[in-house]
């Protein structure tokens, strides 16, 4: 059945094309689809807060929300096949789709290109030594990709040569002026790794794809990754034994710890184990002193380790790199639970593969359940 308040705001957008002369002002979409929202035309995003987005007729708003202030828009953007050089002159937050060339600043945006077919697209990234993608590298190695910012200094000079029709850029500092402002492109901001939940996070493929008129092909491979990540999490939601957890090392004084409203801590509940810090309220991680974890975790039946790059995945080298590590009964017991980050392309991949982290976890913590199943990013430390 055709929903009825998607229906009238088609027939106000139709007026209000043919209302338009050659010397009015283009469609005014802004009170078109703020008019449509109150009325209760519905998002089409389902699980992600961080951004949401509309459609009537061949029209998208994409409304990109301020990470941590709730329901404060940072960005909206109009995407539409059809737009004119006019109106497209008139207004710099309309964008006509599908894009030819962008560049991309985030690795996990990296692969949602992959998984669309899309990396041809683009031509410009940052942090060329971070990228595990074998076909950007390639790419790269042989000039027809340019890397345009390392180590937190911009090229504005080889953006400007480069000229992409727009950027997509992760930001952390989000009151500041981006360092590539100056070269007036659009740049589009992108928040997935502030999302609280692995399938919210998986579903910022959504955003990527409505740049390139792929909305129908990224709903699919979201409904793909809903289904078996949900198929998983009933395996282990009326488990009677749940193995408590905590997370992380100590570095250079302080031991940051994942918050109980965090990915991770989602991921934990998830896969049917206690997390001992489930009723802390941060969102991200934040550090303790070693005696506070220790007090709380030394008797912890599992230890979660997410390796940095370069790490060496053994008990031998956890107890040299911090001999205290050895009074933890996960550790005596050979408990530890390692994501080898390198080797397995972690913090490109995974986030559009929620479904296999939580079967990893689960893997871990009730083998029983998944007898036949080989994990990809996270396993338990063999003992030596």
């Amino acid at each position: 059945m055709i929903n009825l308040t998607k229906f009238i705001s088609v027939l106000l957008l139709f007026a209000l094309l043919n209302a338009c002369t050659s010397k009015q002002e283009s469609v005014p979409y802004e009170r078109l689809f703020n008019d449509s929202i109150q009325r209760g035309l519905p998002s089409i995003i389902s699980h992600a807060k961080g951004f949401s987005v509309y459609q009537l007729d061949s029209v998208f708003r994409l409304d990109i929300y301020q990470p941590n202030l709730g329901q404060n828009i940072a960005a909206t953007y109009y995407l539409s096949k059809k737009f004119s050089e006019q109106e497209l002159a008139a207004h710099n937050n309309y964008l006509k789709i599908p894009l030819d060339s962008v560049a991309v600043f985030s690795g996990t945006q990296i692969n949602a290109f992959e998984r669309l077919g899309l990396l041809e697209s683009i031509v410009g990234i940052s942090e060329a030594r971070y990228i595990i993608n074998p076909d950007i590298a390639e790419r790269l190695e042989e000039g027809s990709i340019m890397e345009l910012s390392n180590s937190g200094s911009f090229y504005l000079e080889r953006t400007l040569m480069l000229n992409p029709q727009l950027i997509f850029y992760s930001p952390y500092k989000f009151n500041e002026v981006h360092p590539l402002a100056a070269a007036k492109i659009t740049m589009v901001p992108f928040f997935d790794f502030r999302e609280k939940d692995p399938l919210g996070r998986a579903e910022w493929v959504k955003f990527t794809a409505l740049f390139y008129d792929q909305m129908e092909e990224a709903s699919e491979l979201f409904q793909h990754i809903v289904t078996q990540y949900e198929s998983y999490a009933a395996m282990v939601a009326e488990v009677e034994y749940r193995p408590t957890v905590f997370a992380d090392k100590y570095f250079n004084g302080q031991w940051y710890v994942p918050g109980g409203q965090s990915y991770v801590a989602k991921l934990f509940f998830d896969s049917g184990s206690d997390y001992l810090w489930a009723d802390d309220p941060h969102t991200g991680s934040f550090p303790l002193d070693y005696e506070v974890v220790f007090a709380k975790a030394h008797d912890a039946d599992f230890w979660r380790i997410l390796g940095s790059y370069g790490d060496t995945p053994s008990y031998a080298a956890l107890e040299s790199e911090n001999g205290l590590y050895r009074h933890f009964k996960a550790f005596k017991n050979k408990q530890i639970i390692h994501c080898d980050a390198q080797a397995t392309a972690f913090f490109e991949t995974s986030p559009l593969e929620p479904q296999l982290v939580l079967a990893d976890l689960i893997k871990a913590f009730h083998p029983e359940l998944l007898p036949d199943y080989h994990a990809k990013y996270y396993k338990v430390l063999l003992k030596e």
